[in-house]
């Protein structure tokens, strides 16, 4: 085992009400409701020194098997950063830095920073964000992409063989025949061991440095190099974690904080695990309606039903060799960045219906490209580091067995896999921040097939400790990062990051 880590010295939308956006307006040039003025919004400023850009439109695409998105200019860079931020002189690792921006962008314009933490590659998530709707964000403001640390092209870590991969992937399931719940249980958690003793091994002394903390603070490095005071920051989903840790390690140096279908900052894996197994399996029911909605439905009449057939047959050993988890992982991963287009949803049904009906090889390119772009050996050390209250392997079958009678299509499968991070060391919990330079944007998606909802409701403490009040935009849409899906919230987000506040109402609406 090596770790590669290029270390130099070493469809429905809501009732929107009187307060729904529906473009450039909403609400956002309303004068603060005090007589006092408003004070002065942190300055963002484009960069005095920044990195050595090539384009890489095509390569981009291509890593990930999409198209390049037209009228949009992708470039790449790159960063040596620090391993371990309180050692400046010791080893480096080199992120990768990926930016999309149009002619129309001003050449003066402050970038904003984009993470997805260890959800998805950022770059990723920017493609999605260049092809969608919210590509409208690009005309004013470039958005650069930073990929998270150990991932394949930030210090890719290689740690684990291919049997703990294997098993991570399956959440234990073996990979020809069946198997019962205790079994499959043992499997997976003497993998997880294996695989903790392992990278513990291969990576140290850096095993804990793959936290959120740690990406904030690659983030901090980008800041320095540009030679700004303060960054424009996008959380997407568990990139939000990463955007919090930032605003709490570097106090004043966020500028402005947007979090897109947030995850709930700091809570434990069981409370985390809970969320997602209720929004993943909201988002998949909103899947099944949007297609039954669009006529002719391939699922036909009872969406959920098959989508529940099929994971049954991958969990009895009859999809083909594909598990449920690699099932329920191709078909949450395929609705996250799915085209804005009908199409998708129906494309999407027939490869579920056709694996229904034994015809796996569509349901099987879409879990291979899931398992590219969500269970990497850096992305599951990267989760590992930052668990909070980790579970004991006792609990889940209890776990497991509550939690399928609450979700039936992915309870049991959000019990399992807390396993993967067991025998794993975590790193010091980041704080959350007492105070904040600025009240957030909070873009809150009720359908996301990777996180779920909630996080947003769950965040609610966290501001009011910080004593801000947070503007919350809600879309009723379905798939992975409402900025990327909603021009509305790209026009929200543009005059958020003007020089006035922007103001009442704090809770918003765009349509679907």
């Amino acid at each position: 085992m090596a770790a590669v880590m290029g270390l130099a010295g070493c469809a429905i939308g809501p009732d929107l009400g009187p307060d729904a956006v529906t473009g450039g307006g909403g609400g956002g040039d309303a004068a603060p409701s005090s007589s006092k003025a408003a004070p002065a919004l942190p300055a963002l400023g484009a960069p005095k020194t920044d990195l050595e850009w090539k384009d890489c439109a095509r390569p981009s695409a291509a890593r990930f098997g999409v198209p390049a998105p037209g009228g949009v200019t992708v470039e790449c860079a790159e960063l040596d950063v620090p391993v371990n931020p309180d050692n400046p002189t010791g080893d480096t690792l080199t992120v990768a830095l990926t930016r999309a921006r149009m002619a129309a962008t001003p050449k003066d314009a402050a970038p904003l920073v984009l993470t997805s933490g260890s959800d998805l590659p950022s770059s990723r998530t920017l493609l999605l964000l260049a092809t969608g709707p919210g590509r409208s964000l690009l005309s004013q403001h470039p958005v650069v992409a930073i990929d998270r640390r150990g991932t394949p092209t930030s210090g890719d870590l290689d740690c684990m063989t291919r049997i703990e991969r294997s098993a991570m992937s399956r959440n234990g399931l073996p990979e020809a025949g069946t198997s019962g719940q205790s079994e499959r249980i043992s499997r997976l958690a003497r993998a997880a061991s294996s695989a903790s003793d392992g990278c513990t091994e291969t990576l140290t002394p850096h095993q804990l440095d793959f936290g959120a903390a740690f990406a904030a603070a690659d983030i901090e490095a980008l800041r320095i190099r540009w030679g700004v005071d303060h960054l424009g920051l996008i959380g997407v989903g568990e990139g939000s974690d990463v955007v919090l840790a930032y605003a709490s390690n570097y106090s004043g140096r966020a500028g402005r904080i947007i979090l897109d279908t947030p995850t709930a900052f700091g809570a434990n894996a069981r409370d985390r695990a809970s969320a997602q197994a209720t929004g993943v399996q909201a988002a998949l029911r909103s899947f099944a309606q949007s297609c039954a909605a669009a006529g002719s439905c391939p699922l036909g009449a009872d969406g959920m039903s098959t989508i529940g057939d099929v994971l049954a047959k991958g969990r009895t050993g009859r999809l083909g060799g594909l598990s449920d988890t690699q099932a329920l992982s191709a078909i949450t991963s395929a609705l996250a960045l799915a085209p804005n287009r009908p199409q998708a949803v129906t494309d999407l049904a027939s490869s579920i219906s056709s694996a229904d009906r034994g015809d796996t090889a569509a349901l099987k390119a879409l879990a291979e490209r899931a398992e590219g772009l969500r269970t990497g050996d850096g992305q599951l050390v990267s989760r590992c580091n930052d668990v909070s209250g980790p579970i004991g392997q006792n609990e889940i079958p209890g776990l497991v067995d509550a939690w399928t009678k609450q979700n039936p299509l992915t309870g049991a499968d959000s019990a399992l896999s807390m396993l993967r991070c067991n025998g794993w060391a975590s790193s010091t919990p980041t704080n959350p921040p007492n105070a904040l330079p600025i009240d957030p944007l909070v873009l809150a998606g009720t359908n996301d097939p990777v996180n779920g909802a909630g996080g947003a409701d769950a965040l609610k403490a966290l501001f009011i400790k910080a004593g801000v009040t947070p503007t919350t935009v809600s879309w009723d849409g379905l798939g992975y990062s409402v900025l990327a899906r909603s021009g509305c919230a790209a026009d929200t987000v543009t005059q958020y990051l003007g020089n006035r506040p922007l103001g009442e109402p704090t809770e918003r609406g765009c349509p679907t």
